[in-house]
């Protein structure tokens, strides 16, 4: 399959070119160096893509937000009458996607259609492309080649293969461009709709990308046995004293959930105000207290350890005999968040040792 070239300095042109048909989404730079996946402005799309960052990093929130928002109104009701407030569908370009977050849109999309087809979720991804970039200099935090997930991923021997590494075209920084390789047929009618941006990319061209490949995934030093831990946990062979242990550190800010990539749970409420009301969902944790407590008052996980063992076991057990997908992607977002320094790594490292304890909760020393 022909691999294209795209050089850095016509990046902007294309993605301006490209808002006018897609709904852009880009990695950006605001105020404070923080890094957001957001959406290209109807105008000043020139002066806003100056802060386009492709180069270091992932965003800390993850683009999972551009389809399951935070806080979403589902429904608005007056006198017995119900307004559902469902998104039209629109095409989505998501551009600069790290590997780990790919595979985490391919888990989070299975989810809002396994059992129930969630059409908030549904109509905001049935028509959207994902171009990833990959990881030239991953994050401290990340394990995504113990995972299986990254820097970069399996290019498809065929565009007629199911797609099941979830991308349309991944690109590899080999300098002044970037190498272009196509993931799917989607990818491959960009390229032909844009091809005034592309060139086809020369044999050097093509070894200088697989040694960019090389030094991304030599550059990663945080190594886990993470078939070993997923093989105990779904084996049931992990103490209590391991939940009880973290549960002992844990303070249940909910951070490391709400950055993760791959949390979809949430809560329902209603707000009423005379005869008029709506209905809404926002992100929720099953480490919360609150989350499991039933209409009773009767709270099946009372204690700490037993919601901490649900976390850890939906993630590496549960997703993983129900899906073959584990719900965790190694990107390690929740160890750089963690005010206590607790991060499913260093989880996934004592379970593989099939200790009785933990022992080294540590973090970043």
């Amino acid at each position: 399959m022909k691999d294209f070239l795209l050089k850095k300095d016509k990046i902007k042109n294309l993605l301006i070119s490209a808002s006018e048909e897609w709904d852009t989404f880009v990695p950006w730079k605001d105020l404070g160096e923080d890094l957001q996946f957001v959406k290209l402005p109807g105008a000043g799309k020139e002066d806003f893509l100056n802060k386009l960052s492709l180069e270091y990093g992932s965003p800390l929130i993850p683009p999972k937000t551009i389809a399951f928002p935070q806080l979403e109104l589902l429904f608005e009701f007056e006198e017995g009458k119900i307004k559902e407030k469902v998104p039209p569908p629109t095409k989505k370009l998501l551009f600069g996607l790290r590997a780990c977050d790919v595979k985490a849109i391919l888990f989070v999309d299975d989810f809002f259609r396994r059992n129930f087809e969630d059409i908030y979720y549904l109509n905001r991804t049935m028509d959207k492309l994902l171009v990833l970039v990959g990881c030239k200099t991953p994050p401290r935090d990340c394990f995504c080649t113990s995972t299986k997930t990254g820097p970069f991923l399996p290019v498809p021997r065929s565009l007629g293969e199911v797609r099941k590494e979830g991308f349309d075209l991944q690109l590899v920084d080999i300098g002044d461009s970037y190498l272009v390789e196509i993931g799917s047929e989607k990818g491959k009618e960009f390229i032909e709709s844009y091809k005034s941006f592309f060139e086809v990319a020369s044999k050097k061209e093509v070894e200088l990308s697989k040694d960019a490949k090389k030094r991304a995934e030599e550059a990663i030093t945080l190594k886990v046995d993470f078939e070993k831990a997923v093989k105990n946990f779904c084996e049931d062979k992990v103490s209590r004293k391991v939940y009880e242990k973290i549960a002992e550190r844990c303070i249940y800010c909910g951070g490391c959930l709400y950055v993760c990539p791959t949390c979809t749970c949430f809560n329902v409420f209603d707000g009423k105000k005379g005869k008029r009301g709506e209905r809404s969902r926002n992100w929720d944790a099953c480490v919360f207290e609150g989350y499991t407590r039933e209409a009773s008052g009767h709270n099946p996980r009372p204690e700490k350890w037993q919601r901490t063992s649900r976390r850890y076991e939906h993630k590496l057990k549960y997703d993983y005999l129900t899906t073959g997908m584990s719900g965790c992607v190694g990107c390690g977002r929740c160890l750089a968040t963690c005010p206590v320094n607790i991060g499913i790594s260093q989880v996934i490292e004592e379970v593989a040792k099939n200790e009785k304890r933990i022992s080294s909760l540590s973090g970043k020393d």
